[in-house]
């Protein structure tokens, strides 16, 4: 063989060499290129890149239909990006492949039961939580999600029993938390008018968490709805001579006794948060001509609480209804000495100087005194803000749901 072929044949040789080993050793393969892409994909998710991030999983899938993580996380992008059903799509499209792992299942049932919970449908959630547990019976994630789903339906009795075995699972207490779930279930009762059922949940939060004071606060409020009740039924009656009239009343009057210790309980042992009761106690006692029991009670508030301006306007303005000008003013200008800002005190006092002539200016004062003394807005400049227990279990109230 001529000496020329031989170059040439070992050349070739060479150039076939040189692009195995390019082919194998320096260029990236398609496994390599899915590596990368995935990890820029969950940093693109991390920093708020949705639409990158979709592209990134959505060329993975393109490349390995197998990639069951990417799946996963493309559908989790549409999700958080406002596209629940999409999502959705996505994800019952995979749970009916063979050969998933246990792992990919739970992944799986965990995004579907998010994504049927922003569309709404959160009975079907419910059910793919469950399923998890049915997997893995001691799930975190699917105990706090059953949780929250029932928390979102006002199944309060659920949601707590999910609260206690999540706290079991993890060791931990708060009896605070599951005081106000229970409270919670407690509300849904008294929502139904069954006010001795709602009475015993309450109960039962308080001993759970002996501070858990909102308990008084809505112990109270069952009386107080109950009263309510008795007085429209006597109202309703035609004649006022009747043993039925005379027996609803007699069960408004002894309703409205029951709530008074309630109100009290829950004053002393929250006396800055005492205003969002108080106009409420001097109603009911006001109206049972109970003042020296009303007188009593301002006073002790007063004593832990020196500033407190709405309790010494009420004591004020209970002196001035008994008749005692006098003792109001004084009541009245000895807590402007205390507190020389406060609009309430001067309001009262404006009041008080008022009422022997320009009845509308009482009257309009007394309006303007209430709206004060209620107002959340006006607490929170004070710095006594409503108490966080009562307002959690109101914002958590769902009145309707999916």
């Amino acid at each position: 063989m001529p000496y020329n072929d031989y170059i040439i044949i070992v050349l070739c040789l060479l150039g076939i060499g040189f692009v195995g080993f390019y082919i194998f050793k320096l260029k990236p393969s398609k496994k390599t290129d899915i590596k990368e892409l995935y990890s820029e994909g969950l940093d693109m998710m991390i920093n708020g890149l949705q639409k990158s991030a979709y592209n990134n999983f959505k060329k993975i899938v393109e490349i390995d239909s197998e990639h069951i993580k990417a799946y996963l996380r493309l559908g989790q992008v549409l999700r958080e990006s406002g596209n629940p059903k999409k999502a959705l799509k996505i994800h019952k499209g995979l749970i009916i492949r063979q050969n998933l792992t246990s792992y990919d299942l739970l992944e799986l049932h965990k995004n579907i039961a998010l994504d049927y919970f922003e569309i709404g449908k959160v009975n079907l959630a419910i059910e793919e939580a469950l399923k998890i547990l049915k997997i893995d019976k001691k799930n975190m994630w699917a105990i706090s999600k059953l949780m929250k789903f029932y928390m979102h339906l006002n199944d309060w009795s659920k949601a707590s029993s999910y609260l206690e075995k999540f706290q079991k699972i993890n060791n931990s207490v708060n009896n605070r938390k599951l005081g106000l779930f229970i409270i919670q279930e407690g509300r849904g009762l008294q929502n139904e008018n069954k006010f001795d059922l709602a009475r015993r949940k309450f109960e039962k939060a308080l001993s759970i968490d002996p501070d858990l004071s909102a308990s008084y606060y809505f112990i109270a409020e069952t009386y107080s709805r109950e009263s309510e009740k008795y007085f429209q039924l006597s109202e309703n009656t035609d004649d006022k001579e009747s043993d039925i009239y005379k027996e609803n009343i007699n069960k408004a009057l002894d309703s409205l006794s029951k709530a008074i210790p309630m109100w009290i309980k829950y004053s002393n042992s929250k006396p800055k948060q005492s205003w969002m009761v108080i106009h409420l106690l001097k109603d009911a006692l006001f109206a049972l001509d109970r003042y020296d029991e009303l007188e009593h009670v301002l006073k002790d508030i007063i004593e832990k609480d020196k500033n407190n301006s709405e309790v010494i306007a009420t004591l004020a303005d209970m002196y001035a209804h008994k008749g005692d000008l006098q003792n109001a003013i004084e009541i009245v200008d000895s807590g402007i000495k205390n507190d020389s800002d406060s609009l309430i005190i001067k309001l009262i006092r404006l009041k008080l100087l008022t009422l022997n002539g320009e009845q509308n200016i009482s009257k309009g004062l007394d309006d303007l005194i209430h709206f004060l003394v209620t107002d959340e807005g006006y607490h929170k400049y004070k710095n006594t803000p409503p108490d966080e227990d009562i307002v959690w279990v109101h914002e958590n109230s769902h009145e309707s749901h999916s």
